[in-house]
């Protein structure tokens, strides 16, 4: 039926629609090639669409062609992917920009900390009100939102910089909040700066909350020891010996042999009056006088946690010299004394102790918070006195020689106690070896043991009595040397006599043979010495570490804590050498008392 369609259909019909068909498609393409080939931006559709069966045809921007539907998509894709790189070259002009001007701020931020105002930069500023949905650098941020740049791990909120060092410095990782930068590990939350090296410094971790900066581990809130912490250590918390001190005697510290505590084992009082201060610990500051819980306790704090006795100080400045009649008196006695001794065969030795402040006057404030003034005088009552009886032709072993040279020899070890008016053992024994000097060139057979004879170590000593008197006794706490002759060749104990103990003497440690520093009256015996001569003492309360050499040094040792001089006592005593040992500011008294007594 079709095909006698066709042959219905004449030639010319034909012919027309054929011409027609060429016409349409000669205007079209006319058409196509004068159309606007503007477009609005790259990539964009052109004005003229032709439908045709397959879909929608694109004019070339450059030809005019049309293109199927398919080649339109691919050329959209490449469109995109210009406008793409155009945005990422504007992104990165953009950051180089923005790193020009972050290094400005470096910069600024850089000075402003030398500077050291304390004040932001406008680059900090900036950062800190930078939401954290923006540009993060230099890290990862988790676990929670930054109120700054974050450049290291973060699982908390940070107020300020945390864990780079953009605003702030910081060296490890926040674990809690932050107020300012955090350089270490933190555990908690920061009000300052803590860790590393951002608005202040810190050596180590901050496992608790600190207001400022820190110089080491703080388990807390950041205190400080109290200013009046006694301890003799040196900055690694270790306790000074002599065996760190180059050219000096070896110490020898081991624990080989037991040794005896300076401090008994029984607790004491968290309410008594050696424990309730009389001052705020706030106002203990060097130059402040304190008036403590006795008469004789008036206390004066000075530097390195030193505290002075106020009845050392007529002796410190030099201002108190003996009127020349006062001073014949003083002599006059000690000739008494001496003359009396060497008509028995005996030998006479007076030993001065000096008071801690003519040891270290460089721990004395000039003045006090009363207005008092402090200074050492050159030539004091000590000086006189010793002069005069060595004019006298009376043995006198001034204890500052000693001192101050060991001092020189080795000025980290700490001779006296800071916290109370006594000296320790360290200082005793150099007493001790320049005393046992003189004595051997009278008594040969006098036994001198040096130093290395000795195990050297450290106990809480009770010898604290300006912090006692302060009422912080409990909360201070400060070692003493305790010295033990390694051979075990050492004296016994035979006798004693005691009175009411008193103040910190309290405390003092009683041995398991009866001995206690507090004791006023005491014998020994030392059986490997019985070629020694015997000794008599009499003696203060420095004494105490003065006896733990001496009582090994002689057959027979008596120790009695008294001013008077008694004849029929020396005699009893069998004693061959005498000595008097007198501390600096007892000089008056001692030497005031009747010369000689039955």
């Amino acid at each position: 039926m079709e095909k006698d369609q066709r042959k219905r259909i004449s030639p010319k019909i034909l012919l027309a629609l054929l011409v027609a068909a060429c016409v349409f498609f000669l205007f079209a393409c006319a058409d196509a090639t004068g159309a606007d080939t503007d477009t609005e931006t790259a990539g964009a559709p052109s004005t003229l669409e032709v439908e045709t069966g397959t879909g929608e045809a694109d004019t070339d921007e450059t030809t005019g062609e049309a293109e199927t539907g398919d080649d339109a998509k691919d050329d959209k894709e490449k469109d995109k992917d210009k406008e793409t790189d155009k945005d990422k070259e504007t992104d990165k002009d953009d950051k180089k920009d923005d790193k020009k001007d972050t290094n400005k701020d470096d910069k600024k931020e850089a000075e402003t900390t030398k500077k050291g105002d304390g004040k932001k930069t406008p680059a900090e500023t900036k950062s800190e009100e930078i939401d954290a949905g923006g540009k993060s650098s230099g890290g990862k941020s988790s676990g929670g939102s930054s109120g700054g740049s974050s450049g290291g791990n973060s699982g908390g909120s940070s107020g300020g910089s945390s864990g780079g060092s953009s605003g702030g410095s910081s060296g490890g990782s926040s674990g809690g909040s932050s107020g300012g930068s955090s350089g270490g590990n933190s555990g908690g939350s920061s009000g300052g700066s803590s860790g590393g090296s951002s608005g202040g410094s810190s050596g180590g971790s901050s496992a608790g909350s600190s207001g400022g900066s820190s110089g080491g581990d703080s388990a807390g809130s950041g205190t400080t020891p109290s200013p009046y912490y006694g301890l003799n250590t040196d900055p690694n918390g270790n306790v000074h010996c002599y065996a760190s001190a180059p050219g000096y005697e070896y110490e020898d510290n081991s624990t080989t042999l037991w040794y005896t505590p300076l401090r008994q084992e029984g607790a004491t009082d968290p309410g008594g009056v050696y424990n309730r201060p009389v001052i705020a610990e706030s106002q203990i500051k060097p130059g402040v006088l304190v008036q403590g819980s006795a008469d004789w306790a008036t206390t004066l704090i000075g530097y390195d946690s030193f505290l002075f006795c106020q009845d050392t100080f007529q002796d410190y400045d030099g201002t108190s010299l003996y009127i020349q009649q006062r001073l014949n008196n003083l002599v006059n006695g000690m000739v008494e004394r001496n003359n009396w001794v060497k008509a028995q065969g005996k030998k006479m030795y007076i030993v001065f102790i000096p008071n801690k402040n003519s040891v270290y006057p460089e721990y004395m404030p000039s003045s006090d918070n009363y207005g008092n003034t402090y200074y050492m005088g050159s030539y004091r009552r000590i000086d006189q006195v010793t002069a005069a009886l060595r004019n006298a032709g009376i043995t006198v072993i001034d204890g500052r020689e000693a001192l101050l040279s060991a001092k020189s020899m080795a000025p980290q070890k700490a001779l006296y106690y800071k916290t109370d008016t006594h000296w320790n053992n360290h200082g005793g024994y150099e007493v001790y070896k320049q005393l046992m000097g003189v004595i051997q060139q009278d008594f040969p057979n006098a036994v001198f043991h040096p130093r290395s004879d000795y195990q050297i170590n450290y106990a809480e000593t009770f010898m604290k009595d300006q912090a006692y008197c302060m009422g912080y006794y409990d909360a201070v706490s400060e070692p003493g040397p305790v010295y033990t002759l390694k051979s075990g060749r050492t004296a016994r104990f035979t006798y004693s006599q005691k009175k009411d103990t008193w103040g910190q003497w309290t405390f003092c440690y009683k041995w398991s043979n009866g001995y206690s520093d507090h004791l006023y009256y005491h014998k020994w015996q030392n059986d490997y010495n019985t070629s020694a001569p015997k000794m008599y003492m009499l003696r203060d309360s420095y004494s105490v570490a003065l006896i733990p050499f001496l009582k090994d040094s002689f057959y027979q040792t008596t120790f009695n804590w008294a001013y008077y001089f008694s004849k029929s006592e020396i005699l009893k005593s069998g004693a061959d050498v005498i000595i008097i040992q007198v501390v600096e500011k007892n000089i008056t008294d001692f030497l005031g008392q009747n010369p000689l007594s039955n």
